[in-house]
């Protein structure tokens, strides 16, 4: 965990305080998954990655889902995975720390043992070092001031990873959410800059969770990773409103209605995203 609690819900009173006279609609919940217009046309197991993709005529869909091309995760997944693996250790070895009394000295010094067991070759290996003090620090901080009385929700209490099924509104019955500080406010870690489909990931996330819930999910936070010789955090308030769930459902649509006819999107013309494993092969961005 690299945000404070007390970051993410003063996003929260942000946003609300923005938009507590823009609702959202009944059929727009996810507990509205079986009538339109959030029912889907066809259950296809879509991935979170499907329906938000990076690329702007979904070509890496197609190539994915239709052609069937397999291919192997870009530089920058690998990055964001590992990054998103040692938030995740760090976190199960303080929990277990805290939980069975254990001493905060050995607990650090447990997390330092793990820390450096990180392949020193690796070129980032610095930086997740660094990923994984701080989130150390952050639940440990807010561990103590809650046993003070100081704060009602520590980092140390959120629900890290998630699963949640995702097959009445679409998509993949696995799905995986980063962070729920509490269980109507999504939080998800990205690694590098910010595109618009990471407005529409976590609203697929916060879908997902309606529809299992049957709870209201309207925030989330975006929490943004770069590393430039020293580590930097930056978050994002989402509002998933109305025109965030409609974007969605358009582009779920758009999406099942390319896999079940099979037709060949052009490539992008445009820039790619570095992140795309299909860039070697689909020769998108040079027209």
């Amino acid at each position: 965990m690299v945000v404070k609690s007390d970051v993410v819900f003063r996003w929260v009173r942000l946003l609300r305080s923005k938009f507590e006279s823009y609702l959202v609609d009944e059929e727009l919940r996810g507990w509205s998954w079986f009538k339109p217009p959030l029912r889907p046309r066809a259950h296809l197991g879509l991935s979170v990655y499907d329906v938000a993709s990076y690329c702007p005529t979904r070509r890496d869909v197609w190539l994915r889902r239709v052609v069937g091309v397999r291919a192997q995760p870009s530089p920058q997944m690998r990055h964001g995975l590992d990054v998103h693996n040692v938030i995740s250790d760090v976190i199960s070895i303080v929990r277990r720390g805290v939980f069975s009394s254990q001493d905060p000295e050995f607990i650090s010094s447990k997390v330092g043992r793990y820390l450096r067991s990180l392949s020193n070759h690796s070129t980032n290996a610095r930086f997740l070092r660094e990923v994984g003090w701080l989130t150390y620090h952050t639940l440990m901080t807010e561990y103590m001031w809650y046993e003070r009385g100081a704060s009602a929700q520590p980092a140390l209490l959120w629900l890290n990873e998630v699963r949640v099924d995702g097959t009445p509104i679409g998509l993949s019955n696995h799905l995986r959410i980063d962070s729920l500080p509490i269980a109507n406010i999504v939080v998800d870690f990205k690694f590098g800059k910010r595109y618009e489909n990471h407005d529409l990931m976590i609203t697929a996330y916060a879908l997902a969770l309606e529809s299992n819930l049957e709870i209201p999910v309207d925030y989330g936070i975006l929490v943004y990773l770069s590393y430039d010789g020293k580590l930097s955090v930056d978050t994002s308030g989402v509002y998933i409103g109305p025109d965030l769930r409609r974007e969605f459902i358009d582009s779920r649509d758009e999406v099942i209605d390319l896999i079940l006819t099979g037709r060949e999107p052009p490539r992008a013309a445009g820039e790619c995203v570095p992140s795309c494993p299909y860039i070697g092969i689909c020769g998108g961005g040079k027209e």
